[in-house]
């Protein structure tokens, strides 16, 4: 067995790859063995659970639009969501059992799994602890994984990655967390170090308010562009939305050629402003 020596954060990936070429590991390989393969039961359990819509906030979706976030809590119905996209929800969860268990076979501390926090009355649970630091484990595509995790923490954060980390910090008061992003097509790791908003308990206050509103809060800057032909075409986030259709009142759906996206377009015949 292999004798954990120096590690910590800033020696997790290395170690993750090497332990996987050397097979030298540190722990008890069943046990460790057996705890992903139960988180992983659990996944496969929770994936066949009848889905139903939270209507209250949550730290996970804190961060995303505050207009989509409004229709939720109001109880609207959002689009059914696709069998492809629950199951790319079930791999971000197997994937990260068995990345946890790589980690602790690399001789890295793992703890406070799942630990539960409450800001302002929003709930949450945190993915983990890595050697101490606060780290939040993330799947991604390929072209994810190049443009929006960066060694300084998360770009173009449509997600709302940022605030969520940010909210599982706040009563523990840290300064800064971790991403830790898998790409699902290379199995490459990245750690991005995040520096928190100390202020998210202000906005998780203000963000409230705004959900008690009968009105919706505005849509996200740029939500739309304006093509050469003179037509508003929906930016990726607003296309990927579960209550655009609540949201614009009227869309037009233009499917790419290779199938794999469908833009929208905002239909102003029947459109809402």
């Amino acid at each position: 067995m292999k004798v954990a020596n120096s590690k910590n954060i800033h020696t997790l990936i290395p170690d993750v790859y090497e332990v996987m070429k050397s097979k030298n590991y540190d722990g008890d390989l069943s046990a460790i063995a057996m705890q992903a393969g139960r988180e992983v039961e659990e996944a496969i359990k929770n994936a066949f659970e009848p889905y139903e819509q939270k209507a209250g906030l949550r730290m996970s979706g804190i961060g995303r639009c505050e207009r989509a976030q409004w229709y939720a809590v109001k109880g609207y119905t959002p689009e059914e969501i696709d069998g492809n996209v629950y199951l790319t929800f079930l791999q971000g969860h197997v994937l990260e059992a068995v990345l946890v268990a790589l980690i602790k076979l690399a001789g890295h501390e793992v703890k406070d799994q799942q630990k539960k926090h409450t800001v302002e009355g929003v709930n949450g649970s945190q993915d983990c602890t890595i050697d101490g630091e606060l780290v939040d484990i993330k799947t991604a595509s390929a072209w994810s994984w190049d443009n929006k995790f960066t060694p300084t923490g998360i770009a173009d954060d449509g997600f709302g990655y940022v605030k969520q980390l940010s909210a599982y910090g706040k009563n523990d008061n840290r300064e800064h967390g971790y991403f830790l992003a898998l790409n699902k097509n290379k199995s490459t790791l990245k750690l991005c170090k995040q520096e928190l908003e100390q202020d998210v308990d202000t906005f998780i206050v203000d963000l409230k308010d705004k959900m008690e509103s009968d009105t919706p809060p505005m849509r996200l800057a740029k939500a739309t562009t304006l093509t050469k032909q003179g037509e508003e075409k929906l930016c990726m986030t607003c296309s990927f939305c579960n209550f655009k259709n609540d949201c614009y009142g009227s869309l037009i759906a233009r499917p790419i050629p290779s199938g794999k996206i469908t833009n929208y377009f905002v239909d102003n015949t029947g459109a809402s402003f």
